[in-house]
């Protein structure tokens, strides 16, 4: 049985090219809170960071088929001594979106090694 896939890669902010429910699987790594490797001082406050995730879970919900799976790539951090529980925050926040917790999947990143 033959199948069709499409993959986009893009800005999970706003996709306005992409129909209402009509994704089937939506995999995104939002930038890191203030991330002093990739994205420091990105955002003038923890607040602005998650009403940027806020903006996203909006987004993935409008586009995601009833019954999908989402899956974002997330991690709390540790900035300056102060640890920012980004994981239960996003959650949250998707939660909110409509979304149902599944669940946590924590994998070893080989670059680490």
């Amino acid at each position: 049985m033959p199948t069709w896939h499409k993959l986009i890669i893009g800005n999970a902010i706003s996709m306005r090219e992409i129909e209402d429910e009509s994704v089937h699987l939506m995999l995104t790594s939002p930038p890191y809170f203030n991330a002093p490797f990739d994205y420091k001082d990105m955002f003038k406050s923890y607040e602005e960071y998650l009403e940027l995730i806020g903006k996203v879970a909006e987004e993935i919900y409008r586009v995601l088929k009833n019954g999908r799976v989402a899956v974002v790539n997330i991690d709390d951090m540790l900035i300056n001594g102060e640890k920012f529980p980004i994981v239960a925050d996003v959650t949250k926040i998707f939660q909110r979106a409509g979304f149902r917790y599944r669940d946590r999947i924590i994998w070893k990143n080989l670059m680490d090694t």
